[in-house]
């Protein structure tokens, strides 16, 4: 079995958890920002489109 170069510690458990945790937290705060974006933009294209009708 092949060994370790750095000993296993606490920080380093808490890390890995927190940074497996993390990818849930940042896909939510993306897809946030999209709606968010896409929802601002929507009185502009309402606008666009109806003044575009003729």
């Amino acid at each position: 079995m092949a060994k370790r170069k750095r000993p296993i510690t606490a920080g380093t458990i808490a890390f890995e958890v927190l940074f497996i945790l993390s990818y849930p937290f940042i896909a939510a705060f993306s897809m946030v920002i999209t709606v968010a974006v896409w929802v601002l933009s929507l009185p502009s294209r309402l606008l666009a489109f109806f003044g575009n009708r003729k």
